[in-house]
């Protein structure tokens, strides 16, 4: 499985936001758009959601510390859902070798490579 960066979305240009809430651990179970932590800036308060599936591995803020956007939240194993994209992404490479001649280009092939070949 893979490990993958969770990371602040776009606040709305909030720079040093302070985390004033941490809403998970590691070890914990996580979907996408469950809420990780709660930052506060000068303007509001926003619960910031996961963009990942999987487990928590690793937290890389704690109580106090200043995000800003782009600013990695955890580490986490992703599910099940990432490995399965990738195999669909290969599938349409696979396919596209089958496609057939069409009858014309098979009848054609055959004249135009024996009359190359004779002698």
């Amino acid at each position: 499985m893979a490990i993958v960066d969770v990371v602040v979305p776009d606040i709305g240009g909030a720079e040093g936001a302070e985390v004033i809430e941490i809403l998970v651990a590691v070890g914990d179970e996580i979907a996408v758009d469950d809420s990780l932590i709660v930052l506060e800036s000068d303007k509001a308060s926003m619960e910031i959601p996961s963009s990942a599936t999987g487990k928590i591995v690793e937290l890389l803020v704690k109580e106090g510390d200043e995000l800003s956007e782009g600013a990695v939240i955890a580490k986490v194993e992703a599910a099940g859902d990432v490995a399965a994209d990738e195999p669909a992404a290969e599938e349409p490479v696979a396919q596209e070798p089958a496609e057939a001649p069409t009858a014309e280009e098979v009848s054609a092939e055959p004249a135009s490579t024996a009359a190359e070949t004779a002698p």
